[in-house]
């Protein structure tokens, strides 16, 4: 005796159709609610730094953060890409002259900090720019070109008096340092100089204790903030 043959319907079961048009209207009404909201860029960056960090992304001391686990904030006015371009140019320079212990950077939620230090700008108690510390400069400085910022230049020293007569404290010192990285942003980098400001902090804000010559070594530094300037006076292209 054969068996009876199977007779089923042809093209999808009934349920399953209207399966997809709930769907594709819970999709809908979901696309119309993101489209209509607006996204907070400051908490949006607090929520992404805090999921990096659970990642594993940020170190621990951000001061110690180096250029290779930079991670950029979502900013909508910065034009981010340009800016990673120009982090990745001092990142291949920096590596490509085994320096990366002497250059830092730091992402933050307000800025952009380049921390350098002083041996490679300076000789032991001058102000002058040494040469070989120009290419570093002009790096640094085109993170800050094409886009809306204002950056503060911070020179620090350590606890050691000046003695070459030169400068009646390291107060005198750290400033004359940065105001000659300003005058070298401004001069060769072609930056404007009403984004610029210096500050001269002397042995006062030591990023280590001053109890070694190695942790000397670290506190004598120009500090490099890039602040983002999301909104710029309208009234100060006038």
């Amino acid at each position: 005796m054969s068996k009876k043959k199977c007779e089923c319907p042809e093209g999808a079961p009934a349920w399953m159709t209207t399966f997809s048009d709930l769907m594709s209207l819970l999709l809908c009404f979901f696309v119309l609610i993101v489209s209509m909201s607006s996204v907070d860029p400051a908490q949006f960056n607090k929520a992404a730094g805090a999921l990096k960090g659970s990642l594993g992304i940020l170190s621990e001391d951000p001061s110690t953060m180096e250029l290779s686990q930079v991670v950029l904030p979502k900013i909508s006015d910065v034009d981010l890409g340009e800016i990673t371009v120009a982090i990745s140019k001092l990142q291949d320079f920096v590596e490509s002259q085994k320096q990366q212990e002497s250059v830092k950077v730091v992402i933050t939620s307000t800025g952009i900090d380049i921390r350098i230090l002083t041996p490679l700008l300076f000789q032991r108690g001058m102000a002058e720019l040494r040469p070989q510390g120009l290419p570093y400069l002009a790096k640094i400085f085109d993170i800050a070109k094409g886009w809306h910022n204002k950056i503060r230049v911070a020179g620090h020293t350590d606890d050691l008096p000046v003695t070459n007569g030169m400068f009646n404290s390291n107060w005198d010192l750290s400033y004359a340092r940065a105001r000659n990285v300003i005058k070298f942003a401004t001069t060769y980098s072609k930056l404007e100089p009403e984004k610029f400001s210096a500050v001269g902090y002397g042995e006062y804000r030591p990023a280590f204790p001053n109890d070694s010559e190695e942790n000397r070594k670290k506190n004598r530094r120009i500090e490099v903030f890039i602040e983002y300037d999301i909104n710029p006076d309208p009234l100060s292209s006038y």
